[in-house]
């Protein structure tokens, strides 16, 4: 007998469900035809995203290979962080395990695992983006993070002049460095037009570029500018942060297009978290 596919074994389990109004489940009484719910082998009635996960037996969860404490890291073995922890909550009220699936090759391209279905839910720092917002559905934010820009001293005096900072920001025509394939594009490109936007592979890469006066600033969330800082304060000589009052990254938990119960549902879990993440208790856990 041929075995099928993982997905495909999924999408049955899930057509089983769908079929359940038809019948009676340990006594129960069938569903009326057309019914949106279906019944689940425990009796309890689920929309057709919910029952796909609780038939397959795990939530899927999409995160990014590399680490980016303090929302996620793995060591020996074990996975752990803030967006590990809101994960496996998400887990718990649907009543399975979490496999988390760090396969995807950029950080963009673990959204697009969800927007084609390989994905349950995209979790890992991930900021809400008009690109993104073409390919998956966003949750309720759970975090809110200032932007911000690590500037090179020199490089900026350079480009200032006499100018006020908030001037030169504003106007801002230099090059900025930013993490490839990351919300952050589209950030530098809306925020600062007249700029250079220049993509760097990893964050460490961006930093080396900015101290040595490669690009005039990083762009990126107030927590990673000024954890840079606080790890190294020998930078300040060369360095010094900006952030801007007037702009955030919203993070949010991203589902599929169709799963709009699911949607729902991480909403109700976020909204009831009693131990809300701030930038605050995030740098602490960082240190």
């Amino acid at each position: 007998m041929t075995r099928l596919p993982r997905c495909c074994r999924a999408l049955a389990l899930a057509l089983a469900c769908a079929c359940a109004p038809a019948l009676a489940t340990d006594g129960l009484p069938p569903l009326p035809a057309g019914s949106p719910l279906v019944r689940g082998a425990d009796g309890r009635l689920m929309a057709p995203d919910i029952a796909r996960i609780v038939a397959r037996g795990e939530l899927v969860v999409a995160m990014f290979k590399a680490d980016s404490p303090p929302f996620y890291t793995e060591k020996n073995g074990v996975l752990s962080g803030i967006d590990v922890d809101l994960a496996r909550s998400i887990g718990k009220e649907l009543g399975v395990p979490v496999r988390f699936d760090r396969s995807g090759a950029s950080i963009d391209g673990v959204v697009e695992l969800v927007g084609v279905g390989q994905a349950d839910i995209a979790i890992g720092r991930l900021g809400r983006t008009l690109r993104r917002s073409q390919m998956v559905l966003f949750s309720t934010p759970y975090m809110l993070l200032g932007h911000a820009m690590l500037i090179n001293r020199v490089r900026f005096a350079e480009m200032a002049g006499e100018r006020p900072l908030k001037q030169v920001m504003r106007d801002f025509k230099g090059q900025i460095g930013v993490i490839a394939h990351t919300s952050w594009e589209e950030y530098a490109r809306r925020h600062f037009p007249q700029a250079t936007v220049k993509p760097y592979p990893t964050w460490p890469a961006l930093v080396d570029a900015v101290s040595r006066g490669e690009v005039a600033g990083a762009y990126r969330d107030e927590l990673e500018v000024r954890a840079v800082l606080e790890r190294d304060p020998r930078l300040a000589l060369t360095l010094r942060t900006v952030t801007f009052s007037d702009a955030q990254s919203v993070l949010s938990v991203m589902v599929g297009v169709r799963d709009t119960t699911l949607l729902s549902l991480v909403n109700e879990v976020i909204g009831t978290r009693a131990d809300k993440p701030s930038v605050a208790s995030a740098l602490k856990l960082a240190r």
